[in-house]
């Protein structure tokens, strides 16, 4: 019954939210939502700090791609999962060249690599139209838990969620 046949529209569109649900999940972790961060991004360590304000700056860039990309129908999640992986990629090669020097900082920009990984092996997924791939696939962004781990490393507008204005 499989054979050459498209999955019904409501499965594709449901797979493809699944998706694009823990792809916010994983933005939440790399970019912040507009103006205000009210937090303590500096923690009063030298390089920390240094890290802290970069990354909250490239945070804060990645977030405004991220939101100003509509929420795709089921022929755009190829595109959507293409340039969120771009977005991804470029902020996990400008935090990686801050040097992060602690723990907290290191977890969370081992873990924006390994998301850019994973959202590789999506966009490859949605390429094949392998719709089952990709929402498998998401939830391994999920277990990342980036947002956790830029709070963790006094990131706040890393942790917040793109387009999240209250």
């Amino acid at each position: 019954m499989n054979g050459m046949r498209f999955a019904p529209p409501i499965r594709l569109i449901l797979m493809a939210t699944a998706a694009l649900a823990a792809v916010a999940i994983v933005v939440s972790g790399c970019g912040g939502g507009g103006g205000s961060s009210a937090g303590s991004s500096s923690g009063g360590e030298g390089a920390s700090g240094a890290f802290a304000s970069g990354a909250e700056a490239a945070c804060s860039t990645a977030n405004k791609a991220i939101s100003e990309l509509s929420t795709p129908s089921q022929a755009e999640v190829l595109k959507y999962l293409e340039t969120t992986e771009s977005v991804i990629g470029k902020l996990s090669e400008e935090v990686s060249a801050l040097r992060a020097s602690d723990a907290a900082e290191k977890a969370y920009t081992a873990a924006l690599a390994k998301s850019e990984t994973v959202l590789n092996e999506m966009t490859n997924a949605a390429r094949n139209e392998n719709f089952d791939a990709v929402r498998e696939i998401s939830d391994e962004l999920i277990e990342l838990n980036l947002g956790e781990l830029a709070e963790n490393a006094e990131l706040t507008v890393c942790a917040e969620v793109p387009g999240s204005e209250a």
